[in-house]
């Protein structure tokens, strides 16, 4: 039991203080302000995170709210409930949220995935822009190639190169300069709609009149293969999910037995201060999930730190896998705690049961649930990343 401890701190520790061998600037706090210039790359996880000052390096971040008003001269790699970021970006931005505002330049490629977001008119992506979300709202520049999935989409900014958009209700009013593949339930064209590339495209009411926003010889062409594509993606999906579904449900339910049993102290701990530090956990968590991936790929690089990598990989793929578990367990814990209860082992593993059962129904509400299981298991990836430190400093 020790050892699995020692491993597990080892590799939590890693993943927060390994980039001090590349000189960079851990921060942490319930909120979190740069106002000076830092040179090298910055880390950073809180329950708000401010930054108004340039940074000479990569920005990993993870919050429940986190704003970007100056130069990032790198990467970002960013997660939080509420993202807004008006700054220069050097090069790639890759975040994920509930609300995201990109007002901003990125000088690389960008991906999204959000509950909500928006790309502003002032906005230039001189990369690729791929996103996933449950409304998109696209007013911006676009120099490469365009992939969209959403609920709700609607662009009208410039895309410059290919753009492939599907999604339930999409509204076309910007400039498109390359091919375009469209698809949708809901297709609607704007009065200033430019094409200026070969259409393809479907919805279920058929053919749509382009009319006078085909430009330069350009031509639309209703295909149904759009739809068969579509309806393909959901029948493979349909007849896996049944049987992962029940597999994991199992899978997780027993893991939640092992882990109340084995390790009950542990996650007794884990929850101690919940729910009044929820957005400082939530933040430890978004950057467990966005940070350890980078400390992996710096193990990996390193002759000596290989082995290290491996596990470290390992432990990441196996915390991901049963994360609604460890949310479960945690969970149980806090609700015992919070509720002033001396429950027995059995009435805190039926109640981790449930709220493992109730995770898994989440999950499956489109977008909402699915935020709604990341901000939860991100909060108890905070809990044990905290437990865990804890125990190492003891």
């Amino acid at each position: 039991m020790k050892t699995m401890y020692r491993w597990a701190g080892l590799i939590m520790v890693l993943s927060i203080f390994l980039p001090q061998l590349h000189a960079a600037t851990i921060l942490t706090g319930e909120s979190v302000q740069v106002t000076n210039p830092i040179d090298g790359n910055v880390y950073a996880a809180g329950g708000k995170i401010h930054i108004s000052a340039p940074i000479n390096g990569d920005l990993t971040a993870g919050a429940g709210e986190i704003t970007v008003f100056d130069t990032i001269r790198r990467d970002v790699l960013v997660g939080g409930g509420r993202v807004r970021i008006e700054g220069v970006i050097g090069d790639d931005l890759r975040c994920g949220g509930g609300e995201v505002w990109l007002l901003g330049d990125v000088y690389g490629d960008v991906v999204v995935g959000s509950g909500q977001l928006e790309v502003g008119r002032n906005a230039v992506i001189h990369g690729d822009l791929v996103v996933g979300g449950g409304e998109v709202r696209m007013y911006g520049r676009v120099m490469g190639a365009v992939i969209m999935a959403g609920g709700r989409v609607t662009f009208e900014g410039e895309a410059e190169k290919d753009v492939e958009i599907r999604g339930g209700e999409i509204t076309l009013d910007g400039i498109f300069r390359g091919p375009a593949e469209i698809a949708a339930t809901d297709l609607k064209l704007g009065q200033r709609a430019e094409f200026y590339g070969p259409v393809r495209y479907w919805r279920p009411d058929g053919e749509l009149d382009f009319g006078s926003s085909l430009r330069d010889g350009a031509r639309a062409s209703f295909d149904t293969s759009l739809k068969q594509d579509m309806d393909y993606d959901k029948g493979w999906f349909s007849r896996g999910f049944s049987f992962f579904s029940i597999y994991r449900l199992l899978a997780g339910a027993l893991l939640v037995v092992v882990l109340l049993l084995l390790f009950e102290r542990f996650f007794q701990r884990s929850a101690e201060g919940l729910p009044a530090q929820w957005l400082n956990r939530f933040g430890m968590g978004m950057l467990y999930l966005i940070g350890l991936p980078v400390a992996v790929i710096f193990l990996l690089i390193t002759v000596i730190g290989i082995p290290f990598g491996v596990f470290a990989l390992l432990f990441y793929i196996f915390t991901l896998v049963f994360a609604p578990a460890l949310t479960a367990t945690v969970g149980a814990n806090a609700l015992e705690q919070y509720r002033g209860l001396s429950w027995t082992k059995g009435q805190r593993i039926l109640a981790a049961l449930g709220i493992l059962v109730l995770l898994r129904l989440l999950s499956w509400v489109p977008v909402i649930g699915w935020l709604a299981v990341l901000v939860l298991v991100s909060i108890a990836f905070g809990c044990l990343l905290k437990a865990t430190l804890a125990r190492q400093t003891a």
